[in-house]
């Protein structure tokens, strides 16, 4: 997490979300929903939100528990952002506590920082597990109404990176088959100028699915990427190609485009 400005509007000084009028203010709870509402959109997403967002972590309802549970963070890579199970090894909170160790700014950036009352509620939450939101919330509905597809993906589409990215987040619509991970579903190829794809060999990917998220595919380069363009495809065509737990297949293939920047 890096430089999400907020100001703290959306909560009291206990910690809890303000109601209008003269209704008594709902509860914060433990669980990702009340956690997305009273805190991530009201809070975080003015800047972690879109491609622009801070270490490509998006906050708003669409993203965040996919690229917040089980992701390795981009700032202390031997940490992830969300640990299920264990806040004390989560940078989500070390960066709210403001925690020896992180790296700029305690969150939120430029405003004060959360009620110990606030995160206290977040820990739990990541002590329970880190769950999504549960199956009667309007998110987990949709999601579960859904055909298997990619749901996001960071890098973006079209982004140009500043330097070489240290992994690439595929968070998909169903729990992921994890036996079909292989170098011929996953492939990163880099493109020639003129966008065909260099003859070059495409550059190895390591796969694996983020701890405690098993709908989140983690890919990690084998090397450091030299600036340029790049393609990410996740063949879902023909036979063996990706799927969910379910056998339900991802049917097209998919990809993505990224470049990697020079030192200006």
């Amino acid at each position: 997490m890096s430089a999400c400005a907020g100001n703290g509007a959306g909560l009291d000084a206990n910690g809890q979300p303000l109601g209008s009028g003269s209704a008594p203010p709902p509860p914060l709870t433990a669980d990702f929903q009340s956690i997305q509402d009273n805190v991530f959109t009201p809070i975080c997403v003015r800047c972690h939100s879109g491609a622009a967002a801070p270490q490509g972590l998006e906050l708003d309802a669409a993203h965040s528990h996919a690229l917040l549970v089980g992701v390795p963070s981009n700032e202390q890579s031997g940490l992830l952002r969300v640990k299920p199970g264990a806040p004390d090894g989560s940078y989500l909170v070390l960066k709210l506590e403001g925690a020896a160790g992180i790296v700029g700014a305690q969150m939120p950036f430029g405003a004060p920082a959360l009620p110990q009352a606030t995160i206290d509620v977040v820990r739990q939450w990541i002590t329970n597990g880190a769950p999504p939101a549960a199956v009667g919330s309007a998110a987990a509905a949709s999601a579960a109404s859904t055909s298997f597809a990619v749901a996001a993906i960071s890098p973006r589409d079209h982004a140009r990176l500043s330097g070489s990215p240290l992994g690439i987040v595929v968070a998909f619509s169903h729990e992921v088959d994890a036996s079909l991970l292989n170098e011929t579903t996953l492939r990163l190829e880099i493109v020639a100028a003129d966008g065909t794809p260099s003859v070059a060999p495409s550059v190895a990917l390591s796969a694996r699915l983020a701890e405690g998220n098993p709908s989140v595919v983690l890919l990690t380069p084998q090397r450091a990427l030299d600036p340029g363009s790049y393609r990410l495809i996740l063949r879902g065509s023909g036979g063996g190609g990706l799927a969910d737990v379910n056998a339900q297949s991802l049917d097209v293939d998919y990809w993505s485009e990224f470049t990697v920047q020079g030192a200006p």
